[in-house]
């Protein structure tokens, strides 16, 4: 397939139908229904069936589809780019990190910079460990701000700070009253906690275990700061990392360290084998600074 059929065959699929995707790419129907039936011969696949006056994708258009939605980042990528230098705009950088880090540390990080270099457009796009790890692998993010542990050899990972596994209670809890709480504290009140197959419930599953007590889950969420928020309603407690309630993000709410101690990483992740442009070296620089402050890396500082 080529470009234009790539884009055609998109459209039909985002708007469901031959005129409509003709009208969204300003060019005639019969073009377009011209086009998508060369499409399918050169395939030797159907694509659409025309069931009661209405247009359905086939299974195989459906997987097609999603390669095809993969492979437009990447042309966007370059479009941004080029009208990028076309309006003589001093760069671009995109970043990629962790929910849990996209609330507070990232974005006084990007505020920093940009005082620095106003001229720089910066994307930022919030994504789970697997598809942020993927992003820098295919160069469609420069930099990810994580907070889980990579081994891919084509990565370089570089370590800022450590953050602890805490528990988040509503004001007044009677876990409030305690130094720090145990699984066996947890028994028996309503937590919200992470499916077993992200970092963060493997974590939480590791201490359970070592405890022998039975992680009982009420609400079932991804990410930090979802958890705070229905902590926050009063639909229980929470099992968070440290940097979801870092910068007073969710006041009212009471953090209690949480025993046994469980840790996450804040790392700068980037493709060992690409050079790093200047704006990504500069914000990395600016990164720093901004985890340097954080009250978790002040503690490890006082505790040496």
């Amino acid at each position: 397939m080529n470009l234009r059929q790539i884009e055609v065959f998109r459209a039909i699929m985002l708007t469901g139908g031959i005129s409509d995707a003709a009208r969204s790419l300003n060019v005639s129907q019969p073009n377009v229904s011209r086009l998508m039936r060369h499409t399918e011969d050169r395939l030797g696949i159907k694509l659409f069936e025309r069931i009661k006056g209405r247009l359905y994708p086939t299974a195989e258009a459906l997987t097609l589809y999603e390669e095809v939605e993969k492979a437009y980042s990447g042309i966007r990528l370059v479009r941004d780019m080029a009208q990028d230098l076309a309006l003589s705009r001093t760069g671009r950088l995109r970043l990629v990190c962790s929910p849990s880090l996209g609330l507070a540390l990232v974005p006084n990080a990007i505020t920093a910079f940009r005082a620095e270099r106003s001229g720089l457009r910066i994307g930022l796009e919030i994504l789970p460990q697997a598809a942020l790890l993927e992003r820098v692998l295919t160069h469609q993010a420069d930099l990810g701000i994580s907070m889980f542990p990579s081994d891919h050899p084509n990565l370089e990972v570089e370590t800022l700070c450590r953050g602890r596994l805490v528990c988040v209670l509503p004001e007044g809890h009677a876990l409030a009253a305690k130094a720090f709480v145990t699984p066996a504290d947890i028994a028996g009140h309503a937590l919200i906690s992470y499916d077993r197959d992200t970092p963060q419930g493997q974590l939480i599953d590791q201490a359970f275990a070592s405890e022998r007590v039975a992680r009982d889950i009420a609400v079932e969420v991804r990410f930090g700061h979802t958890a705070c928020a229905l902590v926050q309603a009063g639909a229980g407690v929470a099992l968070v990392d440290e940097f979801s309630v870092t910068g007073g993000i969710f006041p009212g709410l009471t953090v209690r360290p949480f025993r046994p101690e469980k840790w996450f990483d804040l790392s700068i992740v980037r493709d060992r084998l690409r050079p790093l442009s200047r704006a990504a070296e500069g914000f990395g620089a600016a990164l720093r600074r901004s985890a340097a402050a954080l009250p978790v890396a002040q503690g490890q500082r006082d505790d040496r």
